[in-house]
């Protein structure tokens, strides 16, 4: 029988539950010695579900003793920590570590651990540190074999914002599906974390730079006239310039490369080299070698 999600114990249910919460209250009562006496009826509580004939969660059902919980200054974070350390405890007892009293502080490193069997190698290996240092079992030696075991975080590094002027798409997970791959171009970055996007139709959108992924403007390239051109332009050449006559230009050229850059090298040289930089100079250098109009300092050297 059940209303509204509360839901009434059997007979037998009821009897255990009240065994248990008297020995929660008992517990809380008799101070820190007590904790772990409290924790463990409290668990079992959870585990068997006694709680829901008077809430919806456990988690609720646990308020109940926040008065009694309070006259002891004994905070709900605190009790979590106690709930926490008493369930690591329980899954050391299968490897025959049946532990009777314990500091709270001292287990709670293992809390950071989900796995069982991870658990129980951390408390085994805390013992092992103990006995190699000749000490008593505390808190340092359990959180040292704690970090042995927990697995490393893997921190993938950020990806880059796109830049302003940076063709992006929408991914797929943005709320409004209207937009999913949709292309636009970024116009501005009003925050860390967003930008405003236009689109074809001249309209703008504030989008998460989580929702983007930048376009890669590829250029395909042809043929070998169109890489020397774009090479000429990322060096602020202009091309287009024929220094020789056809005739003249064609004899003995047996590739159409060696033609092309031929004709970009001298086509610079005349026009141009009062102006270049080293780096330009160097670039076009290197054109005329191989084209062969300038020997190279191996062939001048021999």
């Amino acid at each position: 029988m059940t209303t509204s999600n509360i839901t009434i114990l059997k007979e037998d249910e009821a009897i255990k539950k009240q065994q248990l919460e008297e020995s929660v209250i008992a517990g809380i009562e008799s101070g820190k010695r007590g904790f772990q006496q409290a924790t463990q009826a409290l668990l079992r509580i959870d585990e068997l579900g006694l709680w829901r004939d008077e809430a919806v969660s456990f988690d609720a059902y646990r308020q109940k003793f926040k008065a009694v919980l309070e006259d002891l200054d004994i905070t709900d974070r605190h009790l979590n920590r106690l709930i926490a350390a008493e369930k690591c405890v329980q899954m050391l007892r299968p490897m025959g570590l049946n532990i009777s009293q314990y500091k709270e502080r001292q287990i709670r490193p293992l809390t950071q651990l989900k796995e069982p069997k991870q658990v129980q190698q951390a408390y085994k290996r805390a013992l092992d540190i103990a006995q190699i240092k000749g000490e008593d079992l505390n808190y340092m030696h359990v959180q040292k074999a704690v970090e042995e075991i927990k697995p490393p975080k893997v921190r993938l590094p950020k990806p880059p914002r796109p830049p302003i002027g940076a063709t992006v798409r929408i991914l797929p997970h943005y709320p409004d599906e209207e937009f999913h791959g949709v292309e636009g171009v970024i116009i501005q970055h009003p925050s860390i974390d967003r930008c405003i996007v236009r689109f074809d139709d001249q309209t703008s959108k504030l989008i998460p730079d989580n929702m983007l992924v930048r376009v890669e403007e590829i250029r395909e390239i042809t043929s070998v006239k169109e890489e020397n051109k774009l090479k000429a332009r990322s060096l602020g050449l202009k091309t287009g310039l024929q220094a020789l006559p056809d005739v003249e230009r064609n004899e003995g050229m047996p590739t159409e490369a060696q033609q092309l850059e031929t004709e970009m090298a001298i086509a610079a040289f005349l026009r141009i080299l009062p102006k270049l930089s080293h780096q330009q100079k160097e670039l076009i250098y290197e054109q005329l070698i191989k084209s062969s109009f300038v020997p190279s300092m191996q062939e001048v050297a021999a």
